[in-house]
């Protein structure tokens, strides 16, 4: 199988217009236990009939364990983490459904980050990834908490408007989506003046570009890979700010936290590179963290490491 064939973009999207809106039906419709036994049936469909998802997601927790030998997963776990990504699913439905809401949320903003969403004139990008469910975080665009927040979201694919569409029906405002892989002169000229008049960026810094020709192998989990460049380079582009973000369930619970990451990516040719490397490492160990202490919430069912060349 090429390189190409084996990208993540590329494979067939497991989760489509039916299933999305099935979903977005049993949440609507169905009580709570029937919501989750209607989760566990079709969370067991997709494990058994995903050989590759489940071998990638072993590969994970192995390498996981590896490097962090305290870790201790529960009895059944690969099935465990298809399940925890099913019930994110059906949590992100429960957002513009009005089952969760703003006042669910556990709010860690230790750096005081909502100032600058509330206040500041020139807006930044928040690193997110597939890790925890982040589409939780949309609901705070519309939940009047901060009126002057506007969101941009940079996608790598098309996969997500199926979602996007789902979402939608659910009652989800539409968040400005804009294309990566179309990402031109025009459309970053476009995105300066979005965050000159103060709004903000949020791109996935964990899935490397379609065409994969910008990116750079750091350390993550006790092996090398590849991570995207993108995101570094646009920072430095913008003149804009990193900071990281992180939605995650604990104990029925979902606890959003924001962090400062860095200022603007600065330097011109090969030191400008090496304060990618440096920020890039740094972002996967903060990554590889987040992934210790809550090591099921891990959503990359693909062959991450690069390590399967058939």
């Amino acid at each position: 199988m090429s390189q190409q064939e084996k990208h993540w973009a590329k494979q067939q999207e497991r989760g489509t217009r039916f299933f999305l809106n099935l979903t977005r039906l049993i949440v609507a419709y169905l009580p709570l236990w029937a919501i989750r036994f209607a989760t566990f049936v079709v969370v067991s469909y997709f494990f058994a009939t995903s050989k590759k998802a489940r071998q990638y997601i072993a590969e994970y927790q192995q390498r996981l364990c590896q490097t962090f030998p305290e870790v201790k997963l529960p009895t059944w776990a690969v099935f465990r983490q298809f399940l925890t990504f099913g019930e994110a699913i059906t949590d992100r439905f429960a957002v513009w459904q009005n089952k969760i809401n703003y006042h669910d949320l556990h709010i860690d903003d230790a750096d005081n980050l909502y100032h600058d969403i509330d206040h500041q004139s020139r807006g930044q990008i928040l690193l997110c990834s597939h890790f925890g469910n982040i589409e939780i975080c949309r609901a705070l665009v519309d939940s009047g908490h901060h009126p002057n927040f506007v969101l941009n979201v940079l996608v790598h694919s098309h996969h997500a408007e199926a979602f996007n569409e789902a979402l939608e029906k659910a009652g989800a405002k539409a968040l400005p989506v804009i294309q990566v892989t179309d990402l031109d002169t025009q459309k970053m000229f476009e995105l300066h003046q979005r965050i000159e008049r103060g709004e903000w960026i949020a791109i996935a810094a964990d899935r490397i570009p379609v065409r994969g020709d910008k990116t750079q192998k750091v350390n993550f989990l006790g092996k090398p890979a590849d991570f995207p460049q993108g995101v570094w380079l646009l920072s430095a582009l913008l003149k804009a700010p990193l900071n990281t973000v992180f939605c995650v369930k604990s104990q029925g619970r979902y606890q959003l936290k924001l962090r400062r990451f860095s200022p603007a990516i600065s330097g011109r040719g090969e030191v400008r590179q090496q304060h990618i490397r440096q920020a890039m490492q740094q972002y996967a160990d903060v990554l590889a963290q987040a992934c210790r202490e809550q090591p099921l919430q891990w959503f990359n069912f693909y062959d991450f490491w690069n390590d399967n060349k058939e």
